[in-house]
């Protein structure tokens, strides 16, 4: 993850970072993935070595635009983060971070605005000893299945090393957003009705 734009943006100074930086950053980072693990809208799934390491991990949300509820569910989670404390590392590029957020914003958007029952692929991750030897595969092929089940189409941004994953299930490039520090490609899957 540290090589992605994303990170890179939001913390350009990575590579001049103290110990105490980085710890904080990871921190940052476990508590969003622990608010998206209580967050009942979101999907998991991991993956362990034979010994039960955790080598991998990827989240993935429904989108559907039934108006009313998205509205009732949008007003109920702004709420919540309203009201939880949030905090930032202070080496965080606060500019960079809300610039390119409302880029991928406008380009999640722009793909989407017609679409319903989405699959969104949010995170995906593999420590980097366990890389290249199958893992993201297992994942991919998983939530591929399950949204072809579903009838639903799929929806990536994906980072520069993930585009080859992405494409090999299918996926399409469909944009670019370009950041001071690489591109982020948008990548979507059609439905796939009853193919499994």
């Amino acid at each position: 993850m540290p090589n992605g734009p994303l990170y890179r943006t939001m913390f350009p100074w990575s590579d001049t970072t103290t110990e105490t930086q980085r710890e904080e950053i990871i921190r940052y980072y476990v508590e969003m993935l622990e608010d998206a693990f209580q967050d009942r809208w979101e999907s998991f799934l991991k993956a362990c070595s034979a010994d039960g390491t955790l080598v991998g991990f990827c989240g993935w949300t429904i989108i559907d635009w039934n108006r009313e509820h998205q509205v009732k569910t949008k007003d109920r989670l702004k709420e919540e983060k309203r009201k939880k404390k949030s905090w930032v590392p202070e080496t965080i590029d606060m500019d960079g971070w809300i610039t390119v957020s409302k880029a991928l914003r406008t380009e999640l958007d722009r793909v989407l605005k017609d679409l319903d029952n989405i699959c969104r692929l949010k995170f995906m991750a593999v420590n980097p000893s366990y890389q290249r030897q199958g893992i993201g595969s297992m994942m991919m092929q998983r939530i591929c299945e399950e949204t072809d089940r579903n009838g639903r189409c799929a929806y990536v941004l994906a980072a520069p090393e993930g585009i080859r994953l992405y494409t090999k299930f299918g996926f399409e490039i469909v944009g670019y957003v370009e950041t001071s520090q690489g591109t982020i490609t948008s990548t979507f899957r059609p439905s796939r009705i009853n193919m499994v």
